[in-house]
Order: C-alpha cells, then structure tokens, then sequence
C-alpha cells in the first residue's frame, strides 16, 4: 500500500493540510480551544448563573451569562474571520 504525504497509510486524523506553518497551527489550535471553551460555557452556565439576581443591564444573571457567551462567540469569530483574511491577502491569494 502507498503511504500518503504524512506517511500514515490513510489512517487517523488530519487536522491540518501538508505543509501548514507552525504558525497557522499554533493560531489554529489557540482559535479552537477558545471557541471551544466558550461552547461548554453556553452549554453548562446554568451551573454557576442559576439565579435572577443580580440584575445586570436590565436582564436576570442567567439571561446576561447567555447574552456575554453570544457576544464573547462573536467577536473571537470576527478576529479569527480577520486574522485569516490577512493571512490570505499577505500571501497574494485570490479569494
């Protein structure tokens, strides 16, 4: 059988094209865990923000924690969105 470019014989898990920077890795795993982690904050806050007071904003605690984790989701997106368009156009890309 014929190895692959990573050498694996087609098996496994390939997070990355063959000839990826360490720095489009490094920025691509630091984007995932933090979106990743933001996704487990909005699927368990009612652990810590189970109550209606404090009242921040007009809205309950719990509301304002689903409201923070929306906005949080938004604007780690619209950097990575950001950082990879630049990334693009220094390379001379067309998109």
């Amino acid at each position: 059988m014929e190895d692959d470019r990573n050498g694996n014989d087609g098996y496994g898990l390939v997070f990355f094209k063959p000839g990826t920077s360490p720095g489009e890795k490094s920025k691509g795993l630091f984007f995932f865990t933090v979106l990743t982690f933001i996704i487990l904050g909005q699927a368990c806050y009612w652990i810590f923000a189970n109550s209606v007071e404090p009242i921040i904003l007009g809205m309950p605690f719990g509301m304002f924690t689903v409201v923070m984790f929306i906005v949080l989701e938004f604007i780690a997106l619209v950097v990575m969105y950001a950082l990879e368009s630049e990334t693009r156009t220094g390379k001379g890309e067309d998109q």
